[in-house]
């Protein structure tokens, strides 16, 4: 009895599976301000959610035995000008020596470099905006006395937000930059906001097998904040791969296994039991590494009462 079947074609051909990611938004540019001088705090205008502008005043250490230092400095530069200028006319004289004149312009080397020193110092007791940006942390307020290096205040830039998402080894190498992705964040609702593939990093991690891929928001949506929760569909593309219909493999302990038809001598159309080596699955299809050739027949509908052997139809011709 001649068992009829449905086939399709195993074919290399582009394919095409979308994947899932989630996090929460990030700034892009996010600067911590730490004071390089101690001192206590005199100013320090700007709240969290307060725009600022580059070069704004954001904080102001008192400084006023810094600029006492500077005086002083100064004073020591010009008295050691006017020692260097006397010497200078006294070795005219043959009063004064050359070495005498050598160590004043060393004097007036290390006078004039302790001035631009102690005027570096004051300029770092006024923290300024290096950015255009949002205040998003503020950790002390005025009248604080501040240790060295204490992370004062945080600044973004809230025109680039990214999500920075973790994604399977194996999807890592076909994701594109710059390809475009459909992103969705919950708090706006169910709108799809325009969104693509920044950067992806070169590293996995071995602990979670998984990669870092960086989307970024173009343009940046109205309402989108830093903190909110996101989901991003990334489509992933491999081109040119073997593929058969998921719904078309069977499984036993050997291994998975499809029927192929196959012609006889007599040309008739036998089915053949084959064990393959499965590779990545793309949704409805699935990737054959070994066995399975392009232009086979597999076997999609029919498999009820189906072996290894027996003679089949093709119900399906005009398909193929």
């Amino acid at each position: 009895v001649t068992h009829r079947v449905e086939v399709v074609i195993a074919e290399k051909k582009p394919v095409f599976l979308t994947q899932t990611v989630s996090g929460t938004l990030e700034a892009v540019t996010k600067i911590r301000l730490y004071n390089e001088e101690s001192g206590r705090i005199t100013k320090m205008p700007y709240h969290e959610g307060d725009f600022v502008k580059k070069g704004d005043l954001l904080i102001q250490l008192d400084n006023e035995l810094l600029k006492t230092d500077v005086d002083k400095a100064r004073a020591s530069k010009e008295q050691a000008k006017v020692d260097l200028s006397r010497l200078k006319k006294l070795l005219t004289k043959k009063i004064a020596t050359e070495e005498e004149v050598a160590n004043a312009r060393t004097v007036l080397d290390l006078a004039i470099a302790e001035e631009k020193r102690q005027l570096t110092r004051l300029r770092r007791t006024s923290i300024k905006a290096p950015i255009d940006g949002l205040i998003t942390r503020r950790l002390y307020e005025p009248g604080d006395l501040l240790a060295q290096q204490s992370h004062i205040q945080t600044i973004i830039d809230p025109t680039k937000i990214r999500l920075k998402a973790s994604l399977a080894e194996r999807w890592i190498p076909l994701v594109e930059d710059g390809q475009d992705v459909a992103l969705h964040i919950d708090a706006l609702g169910d709108k799809t906001f325009t969104a693509h593939v920044e950067r992806v990093h070169p590293t996995i991690s071995l602990g979670t097998h998984k990669g870092i891929v960086e989307i970024l928001l173009d343009p940046v949506p109205d309402n989108a904040k830093v903190g909110q929760f996101v989901r991003a569909e990334i489509k992933l593309k491999a081109s040119n791969r073997l593929v058969i219909p998921v719904h078309a493999i069977h499984y036993e302990p050997e291994g998975a296994y499809v029927y192929r038809v196959i012609k006889n001598e007599n040309s008739e159309s036998t089915a053949e039991k084959v064990f393959f080596e499965q590779g990545q699955q793309f949704g409805a299809l699935s990737e054959a590494l070994t066995e399975i050739k392009i232009n086979d027949m597999i076997v999609t509908l029919g498999h009820l009462g189906l072996r290894d052997g027996k003679k089949v139809e093709i119900a399906n011709p005009d398909q193929l």
